[in-house]
């Protein structure tokens, strides 16, 4: 049998494909310091490209449409922070001041109760500092080669942080480049295609396309409105710091359950402290309650759709595998990719209810039905 008679077989050209497919995916995973950057600055290009497309449409250079674009951006972005940062400098200040009496205050409610455990225990506390102070002579040499341990590890980490941080400054001259050559990279990689398959990857390729865009689009309205949510329900909560927290909990939840994780905790807290009472930890509690389920129940299903749906098993383990592998950019892009996988399966799914090895069961088994 010839080389092409063999590659001519499906579940030749299938075994070729996957393990094409894992050889990509350990070596993206192997050299992760540097694909990361790269894949970032690919999601840029590929989110901008349409919006240049559409200046080219208006006889703009596409050079200059991308300068145009970040010109557009940056001046959105500064007028959007000049706009914000007043309102967080003012709760941030106002916090600092009163987090003093705030704690002063804990302070003369708890220590009468602090002095008395003392008063009643001290001679088993004094035993037990004691102790303590003869472990940490007798471990001072464990703990001098610790603190050593500690500095050159912490000398390495410096070292990963500027590498880490090099790679995050040339995303964007990455995402400048790929964005200009982007329609010739998209038709060099559809050339590769042979004719007889090129409109079905067309069609694939369309696909992706309107998932991934009705994915991130609703991904970022739903953060916009949990945001929202998150800021009127503090404030009428009195918690401090009310637009700070729910501004930073709404655009964290672009990875599920991560804005109320970095969110509740605090907001808690400041209530807490502020004196808000009861009333006010309740408020705060079901403020994240409440836009939680807003947002699992009515939000995302009306906003992402039910076509780009994932379940909350498939979000939870992509988000873990993201974060595992690629860090908090894997968390924000494992749904993302989550969901063009999502379009493969299906695809997969129906190719294979049309195919003959399943027509073939389907028809055997309607033949026994039919003689019993």
């Amino acid at each position: 049998m010839s080389l092409n008679e063999l590659l001519k077989k499906n579940w030749v050209r299938y075994s070729i494909f996957g393990a094409s497919f894992i050889l990509s995916i350990a070596l993206i995973l192997l050299l992760r310091d540097v694909t990361t950057p790269l894949f970032l600055a690919l999601v840029i290009a590929y989110l901008g490209d349409p919006i240049i497309d559409k200046f080219e449409e208006w006889k703009i250079n596409r050079t200059w449409g991308i300068i145009l674009l970040l010109f557009i951006l940056a001046l959105f972005g500064t007028a959007f922070l000049l706009y914000l940062i007043p309102k967080f400098i003012n709760q941030i200040n106002e916090l600092s001041d009163a987090l003093p009496s705030y704690i002063a205050k804990q302070r003369d409610e708890f220590w009468p109760e602090i002095d008395q455990f003392y008063q009643k225990h001290k001679e088993d506390v004094d035993r037990g500092i004691l102790w303590l102070r003869e472990k940490a002579l007798e471990n001072g040499s464990l703990l001098a080669k610790s603190v050593g341990l500690s500095v050159v590890s912490s000398f390495k980490s410096v070292g990963s942080f500027i590498a880490s941080l090099l790679g995050w400054i040339v995303v964007p001259v990455l995402a400048f480049y790929l964005l200009r050559d982007f329609d010739i990279m998209r038709e060099k990689v559809m050339d590769l295609f042979p004719l007889d398959k090129k409109e079905k990857m067309i069609d694939l390729f369309s696909e992706l396309h309107m998932t991934l865009m009705k994915f991130i689009k609703g991904q970022f309205l739903v953060a916009l409105i949990l945001a929202a949510i998150y800021s009127i329900g503090l404030t009428i909560s009195g918690c401090p710091a009310s637009l700070l927290i729910g501004l930073i909990a709404g655009f964290a939840n672009l990875v599920p359950y991560l804005g109320i994780a970095i969110g509740f905790g605090p907001a808690i807290v400041l209530s807490y402290l502020s004196g808000g009472g009861p009333a006010g930890m309740i408020g705060v509690s079901l403020t994240f309650i409440l836009g939680q389920m807003l947002e699992g129940m009515v939000i995302t299903p009306k906003v992402v759709g039910e076509s780009v749906g994932l379940h909350p098993v498939i979000v939870m383990i992509a988000i873990m595998l993201g974060g595992t592998y690629f860090g908090v950019a894997g968390m924000i892009l494992a749904l993302p990719a989550a969901a063009v996988l999502l379009v493969f399966i299906k695809r997969s799914h129906k190719q294979y209810l049309n195919s003959p090895l399943y027509l073939a069961h389907a028809d055997k088994n309607n033949a026994m039905h039919e003689n019993e």
